[in-house]
């Protein structure tokens, strides 16, 4: 590797997130003993690991030029419909399938309203938000869907090597769409329409095609976490689960490189993101922090990585420039 490869892979967003995450988990092992141990490392990637399935659908909808903040609600829907059809003695793997369809139904209605009728993807989203959720709570009452037999839970709770099921299942899915986006030609299709729209559909590529492809890869991919999160948990409260999910993998895809307009960023950058989030909501949380300011710190230190991404992004523009 010579130098120019060096300072290139150096500059690379990724690379300044990995290292900005890192210093964070050393600050935090200097700062309280129990943070560096392994069982709260443990502990750390099963917090983090059906977010970061939801980061990896989001970061291709972020990549396409469109923005999802309905994911928090149509984990919550997937999770309610796939846990009461466990309740009522569905077989697990019928009861998976059936929450990735909710979620695909839902992204393929968030493309139809965004495609079909021009709408802004962040009105779009943010509408649809309320909407699968009011959907939630109408089919629950409200009311929390639990008691979910040993067969199911143990997919959610169950650990490979000393690691959560649901975080393996998070880097299979990392690892297959990351393929897919780098090497697969509708990929390299979903990068084409978010670097330029116009560009991409005067070349032959129907936006309106990826985009729908994009929202509803997304919206399967947050209703397997939804089903998973219900596993994991034992638990899904249609009134309050992901209600903070949309923002908080919106920030972590940013943080991670993914560029807000669209076109640049790769899911493993928004994965390391996800990881930031989840070492500082848990260290800050082992300091004994008051829960008052670990929002705050939070929200501080993601502004920080954002800051990182803009001068980044700046700095590639001008040197292609």
């Amino acid at each position: 590797m010579n130098k120019l490869s060096v300072q290139k892979f150096l500059k690379r967003q990724e690379t300044i997130i990995s290292v900005f995450t890192l210093l964070v988990f050393f600050a935090f092992c200097m700062l309280s003993q129990n943070f560096g141990t392994d069982s709260n490392f443990q502990l750390i990637l099963q917090q983090v690991a059906v977010n970061g399935i939801c980061v990896v659908g989001v970061g291709v909808v972020v990549i396409l030029g469109g923005i999802d903040l309905s994911a928090g609600a149509v984990l919550a829907l997937s999770g309610v419909v796939g846990g009461m059809f466990i309740k009522q003695g569905m077989p697990v793997l019928v009861a998976i399938l059936a929450s990735i369809g909710i979620g695909m139904l839902c992204g393929a209605f968030n493309a139809l309203l965004i495609t079909q009728l021009s709408l802004p993807p962040i009105i779009t989203t943010l509408a649809t938000n309320y909407l699968f959720r009011g959907v939630a709570i109408i089919i629950t009452g409200g009311s929390w869907v639990n008691n979910f037999p040993r067969e199911f839970t143990k997919y959610g709770t169950g650990r490979i090597f000393g690691t959560s099921n649901v975080f393996w299942m998070f880097l299979i899915i990392l690892a297959i769409v990351s393929y897919m986006m780098k090497y697969m030609n509708i990929g390299r299709k979903i990068y084409a329409v978010g670097t330029n729209n116009d560009a991409a559909d005067k070349s032959g590529i129907s936006c309106t095609k990826v985009k729908f492809f994009g929202y509803t890869l997304c919206g399967g991919i947050i209703g397997f976490a939804g089903i998973m999160y219900a596993a994991q948990i034992g638990a899904v409260a249609s009134t309050s689960t992901g209600l903070t999910l949309g923002t908080q993998v919106l920030a972590a895809a940013l943080a991670g490189g993914i560029s807000i307009a669209g076109g640049r960023g790769t899911l493993f950058g928004a994965s390391v993101g996800i990881l930031m989030i989840g070492i500082i909501k848990n260290g800050l949380i082992l300091t004994k922090v008051s829960e008052f300011w670990i929002d705050a710190i939070t929200g501080a230190i993601i502004l920080l990585a954002l800051a990182l991404n803009v001068l980044n992004s700046r700095e590639k523009r001008r040197e292609e420039a």
